[in-house]
């Protein structure tokens, strides 16, 4: 579905509800086209974070020797 920038305004309950069951909604202005279509949230927090947290070293091995980790409350 193409529209315009007016109509898109007018009616963005309408074409919210139209991208929430998967159609895509085409807004044409004066310097090109954007589509709104629905985002799907992503389930897990490590595919959330995928590409935003590096690790540098092996996390699966102490990284303190026993007697310098002394926890405090």
């Amino acid at each position: 579905m193409i529209i315009n920038t007016r109509t898109f305004l007018r009616g963005f309950t309408t074409f919210k509800a139209r991208a929430r069951k998967g159609e895509i909604v085409r807004v044409q202005d004066k310097e090109g086209e954007f589509l709104f279509t629905i985002a799907a949230p992503r389930r897990s927090l490590l595919g959330a974070a995928k590409g935003k947290i590096v690790f540098h070293d092996d996390l699966t091995k102490p990284t303190l020797p026993k007697e310098s980790w002394r926890p405090s409350l």
